[in-house]
């Protein structure tokens, strides 16, 4: 980093103490994926990076733990845990941290071509909102899943990282229109794992959930469009779960493993359960007692 920046300890730190890092990073062709840990340090943007030409790249931060502390000509932001934020190395900047754990990414010019001048608006200020949100989810989920990527696999994931930042960070049409694929991708895993947490509450509905994930019921609906809809993919999910449980206990009643399902009346799970098993629940349970017996 050193034709880039200029770095050094705290006032306070004694250097004979050391200075930790431990850091991930990943190139994927359209960004440079760094995750880790790095020990609290002062810096600034070198007086002439890259002996003086352009370096036309942002770096964008997700902060899990630390503070960050950023001055430039004109703004000045002070970020925390939860935050995210750009800044460009075009810019003279200044500023600190405090032990800190997170994301940095690497942006270059050549992949923002076409949302190079809204990028540069957003710098410095503390980006915040629901595609912000999605964003944080996506990229903390990509950080699990780099290291099992192939080469290929991995630059397609940064073509597609790419397309989700310009989308989330600047918020024109024809961008979000360009990556709501993996928007939509994020907004599914979300309410699926959301889904799954509460597959037994009665009050399960596709408006319960666009309000705990605080997403409009439009995006969540648009998600889900391709299993059928949130509330068919809801009702399934019950249903499989309910049939295990079936042929897995013969004990207990088909009335509580309807209601521990999130079904309050048996008659209405015996009528999705023949419609989606062509079978009704006790004739199932009779069919894996018969061929258990005959085994």
């Amino acid at each position: 980093m050193a034709s880039l920046i200029d770095v050094a300890l705290p006032d306070d730190h004694d250097p004979a103490q050391g200075f930790e890092v431990e850091y991930l990073t990943c190139n994927m062709a359209d960004v440079v994926f760094t995750s880790g840990r790095i020990a609290a340090q002062t810096f600034a943007r070198a007086a002439d990076p890259s002996q003086g030409a352009p370096v036309d790249i942002w770096w964008l931060f997700r902060v899990r733990s630390g503070e960050a502390h950023f001055e430039t000509a004109g703004r000045r932001i002070q970020a925390g845990p939860g935050a995210m934020f750009l800044i460009s190395l075009d810019d003279d900047f200044r500023g600190s941290i405090t032990d800190y754990d997170g994301l940095v990414l690497a942006l270059p010019r050549r992949s923002f071509l076409e949302v190079a001048d809204q990028l540069n608006d957003a710098c410095n200020i503390l980006l915040s909102g629901n595609l912000i949100e999605l964003l944080t989810d996506y990229l903390d989920r990509l950080e699990t899943r780099v290291v099992l990527m192939s080469p290929e696999e991995l630059r397609q994931a940064g073509r597609a990282t790419a397309q989700m930042i310009a989308a989330c960070v600047q918020l024109s049409s024809d961008r979000l229109q360009q990556a709501r694929g993996a928007i939509e991708s994020v907004l599914f895993e979300r309410a699926r794992l959301y889904i799954e947490t509460h597959l037994g509450d009665f009050d399960l509905t596709p408006d319960r959930i666009a309000q705990q994930l605080r997403i409009s019921r439009s995006a969540l609906y648009r998600a889900f469009e391709s299993v059928g809809g949130v509330a068919g993919y809801i009702l399934r999910k019950r249903l499989r779960a309910a049939q295990a449980e079936l042929v897995a206990s013969n004990n207990r009643q088909v009335q509580e493993i309807a209601y521990r399902h999130g079904f309050k009346l048996a008659s209405d799970f015996t009528r999705a359960f023949r419609r989606e098993f062509g079978v009704s629940p006790r004739e199932m349970r009779e069919r894996v007692r018969r061929r258990s017996t005959a085994g």
